[in-house]
């Protein structure tokens, strides 16, 4: 092989190693700070995590949906109204004195038997009432309808002691949804009904369930609830009562991840805890940075806003063990990116790793050639 080959060659498997070595994550092309636009179009902002500006970092850029809509209107309401009947609730009356005008009901374990045997207000709000014919029970409390039908029925009995009481509340509902045991409708009744207790009667929370992310939707309006945020806001969800077509819907920790990726000791998809997770949190779950490999002066948080598009490159320096108090600061949120970058020799390591194969492969060529 001529002098012209073998330079030729050597200079192919340099080029070729380059391409392998340039190719996936690279960083050494990032700006010390400010915003640059990748070759796609994405505009990203560069910030270098200090003590300085950390505090004004988590007040900007921690989006809390308790703080970020106003939720004291969802809690004015401590004491539960009077309930009043509504179409589709069922009654039973009882004249003690006279069991042959409107006999006992028998006991009954759900609502289908309560309707057979009780007084259930039709869709104009009307009963049918032995003696007293039709009457109107809808928007009555049962005081109101108790002391009216007393009224009707003394003009034909002399002792008219009437009992009434509500058998099935089935005129206002509720729904329970998301990662709960029991998901479904659940009705409303003269007991004030919170949060708390509705994902009780729900069965409470799955494992799977993200207990940090209650979502209230009403009129329309979905509420973000964290229970941990909203009692530092003095609010409490046992105080805050359900009202006719709400939904409660819990969603899942499967929508509350945080990816760690680089020269980490272990690249994987974390859950972010319910009381939440700093950026120390996360690399400690993923064994650390790899002291072989890692450059502890380059660790990278992406952070991206869907809504505004905008997308944050936070960068930590953490060579210096006191940094980690930063890094002890730095609260992550869902969907973000944790990437550990390499230090230059282990980059320098890999660039050699690639050119040897590819060397074997021209000295053999070159044996070929010369035999």
């Amino acid at each position: 092989m001529t002098r012209f080959s073998k330079v030729f060659l050597l200079m192919l498997s340099i080029s070729l190693a380059g391409c392998a070595v340039t190719s996936g994550l690279q960083t050494h092309d990032l700006p010390v700070s400010g915003s640059y636009q990748t070759e796609l179009g994405t505009l990203v902002n560069i910030v270098p995590i200090n003590q300085h500006n950390i505090p004004e970092i988590q007040k900007t850029t921690t989006v809390n949906p308790v703080l970020s809509q106003n939720l004291a209107p969802l809690f004015k309401q401590h004491q539960q109204v009077i309930y009043t009947l509504k179409p589709y609730d069922t009654l039973s009356i009882n004249l003690w004195a006279y069991p042959e005008i409107t006999p006992p009901p028998p006991a009954v374990s759900n609502a289908d038997a309560a309707k057979s045997t009780g007084y259930q207000i039709d869709a104009q709000g009307y009963i049918q009432v032995p003696l007293v014919g039709r009457y109107k029970a809808s928007g009555k409390t049962v005081e109101t309808i108790t002391k009216e039908l007393r009224a009707q029925f003394a003009r034909y009995l002399k002792q008219p002691d009437v009992i009434v009481r509500v058998l099935s509340y089935e005129s206002q509902y509720y729904s329970v949804q998301g990662n709960v045991s029991r998901a479904g409708q659940f009705y409303l009744n003269n007991q004030p009904i919170s949060v708390y207790t509705a994902l009780g009667l729900a069965g409470g929370i799955t494992d799977k369930g993200d207990s940090t992310n209650i979502q209230l939707i009403r009129n329309g309006i979905t509420y973000s609830l964290n229970p941990l945020e909203i009692e530092k806001l003095g609010f409490s969800l046992h105080k805050l009562l359900l009202q006719a077509n709400d939904t409660i819907y819990v969603t899942a920790k499967e929508n509350q991840k945080i990816y760690i990726m680089g020269e980490s000791g272990k690249n994987q998809a974390l859950n972010l805890r319910d009381q939440g997770m700093t950026l120390s949190d996360a690399l400690g779950e993923s064994l650390g940075i790899n002291p072989l490999s890692a450059s502890a002066q380059r660790i990278y948080v992406l952070r991206s806003d869907q809504k505004t598009q905008e997308t944050n490159l936070y960068v930590m320096d953490l060579s210096n063990l006191g940094n980690f108090g930063l890094a002890n600061q730095f609260a992550m949120q869902r969907n973000d990116i944790i990437y550990v970058d390499a230090s230059g020799l282990a980059r320098w390591q890999r660039v050699v790793n690639q050119i040897i194969p590819f060397s074997n492969i021209l000295n053999g060529v070159q044996n070929l050639t010369t035999n």
